[in-house]
């Protein structure tokens, strides 16, 4: 246990001097391994089996991007992604953008959940970042506040997240939604209007700056194509463009009619974006269909990889930490390192309402760090309960407090969390959407605090 948090020590230190902490992450889950285990050979078989666990888990995730990826290119090579970002390139504030994109994936969020709600408004946010002098970094700080921030951390639709806390913590579900509300709509505001702020500003600095290179087609060159008139293929842009948002449509219709939510949204999100992928090779050029489809999924596949391989090995080390690490990596039974920590301090620390809501709000960023703030539910919702009957304080307000934190906190600040996915998405780098995300986030963890220091009696 002592070796697993000096190299979370170590690791938070490598982010703060700005580095990559991967091999830190890798030689933690050695070291650890090893310490467990008492033997080399068991393990190295520990470091193995945790890096296939978190690989299994993120596989959904990494072929959803690279398809989504592989559709982009393909609509680069067509000339589609011009058509269909070009209702956007007409809004001349840069504002309108960051409020539109968020308040829509704000909605598919409720609905979908965050992941497939964001790679399927990535068929229109990769072409208008790339077509547009909008600095993506700012607009994937928007993204990650009003996709995961403020769609899950109420859950008000799929009532996933408050149903698990619900359960954990022994109180109703209705309890927990109603006790949320002004946490989680105060914490998205305040957040919201910081990262506009921030997103205004990286604007005004580098307004120039476009994403990692996906094959996006500047503005310019597009110009000078429709310059030349309109031809056969600016005829099949049109009528492609118009087929793909018709059938992004169909699929969101379908999905909220149908109930399909999380994992199987997530699902037919991908075969839906292999479908348009097809579909467009075919209706292009059918003459060298069999070798571009072949290129674009290659550049897609790779473009995730690349994206996701590190983020494999650092989730693995923290996902060792939890309840679900210590017995299908470690193989052993109980409460994993972090549940261990949290519990210990609520036992040394005298209870009262603020000791209580500080105890939560640090188990909650504790959970949240294996990279999903659903794992962190049932730790703080059991906490919460222990901690409000020991102390005679009401537990739902504990919990929500919980709920609230550890979903923030893997929407905004975790690197191999939501920020990987939407990192993918705008073609950003992780680990410089997290530094710029660590106002937003205090100041939502500040506020959800605050709200529930005041509203307990």
């Amino acid at each position: 246990m002592t070796f697993y948090f000096v190299f979370i020590l170590l690791i938070v230190i490598t982010i703060i001097l700005r580095k990559k902490p991967i091999l830190i992450s890798a030689s933690g889950l050695l070291a650890v391994g090893i310490g467990e285990t008492a033997s080399l050979f068991q393990g190295v078989q520990v470091v193995f089996r945790a890096l296939l666990s978190t690989a299994t888990d993120f596989l959904p995730i990494i072929l959803l991007i690279g398809l989504v990826v592989g559709m982009t290119n393909m609509l680069k090579d067509t000339g589609t992604d011009w058509v269909m970002s070009r209702p956007f390139l007409k809004i001349q504030r840069a504002a309108l953008i960051y409020w539109i994109f968020g308040i829509a994936l704000w909605l598919l969020s409720l609905f979908l959940w965050p992941t497939p709600a964001v790679t399927l408004l990535g068929a229109v946010i990769l072409p208008t970042l790339g077509n547009t002098r909008i600095n993506p970094l700012g607009l994937a700080i928007g993204l990650c506040i009003f996709g995961e921030g403020m769609g899950l951390a109420g859950d008000y639709i799929i009532q996933g997240a408050p149903g698990l806390l619900a359960k954990s913590a022994g109180v109703g579900v209705e309890q927990i939604i109603r006790a949320s509300i002004p946490l989680v709509f105060g914490s998205g505001l305040i957040a919201a209007f910081i990262g506009f702020w921030r997103f205004s500003g990286l604007n005004k600095q580098s307004p120039q700056d476009k994403p990692k290179d996906l094959g996006l087609q500047d503005k310019e060159k597009q110009e000078e194509k429709d310059e030349k008139g309109p031809g056969q293929k600016i005829r099949k842009e049109n009528i492609l463009a118009l087929l793909i948002v018709f059938v992004f449509l169909t699929t969101v219709i379908s999905l909220l009619k149908s109930g399909l939510r999380g994992d199987s949204a997530t699902a037919v999100t991908g075969g839906i974006t292999l479908f348009i992928l097809i579909l467009g090779t075919l209706f292009w050029n059918y003459k060298s269909s069999l070798n571009a489809f072949v290129k674009y999924i290659q550049e897609g596949m790779r473009f995730s990889m690349e994206v996701f391989a590190p983020i494999v090995v650092i989730a693995g080390f923290f996902i060792l930490g939890t309840q679900e690490g210590n017995e299908t990596i470690l193989l052993q039974s109980g409460q994993g390192y972090l549940e261990k920590l949290s519990l210990i301090l609520s036992g040394m620390i005298p209870l009262n309402l603020l000791t209580c809501s500080l105890i939560v709000v640090f188990a909650a960023v504790l959970g949240a760090m294996s990279g999903s703030g659903f794992s962190a539910l049932p730790l703080v919702g059991g906490l919460a309960a222990a901690l409000g009957h020991a102390a005679g304080l009401p537990v739902i307000p504990l919990a929500v407090l919980g709920q609230v934190a550890a979903i923030w906190t893997d929407a905004t600040i975790i690197p191999w969390g939501f920020p990987a996915v939407v990192s993918a998405v705008t073609g950003t780098e992780s680990a410089i959407i997290v530094r710029n995300n660590v106002l937003p986030w205090i100041s939502a963890l500040a506020w959800i605090l605050v709200w529930t220091m005041c509203s307990v009696k």
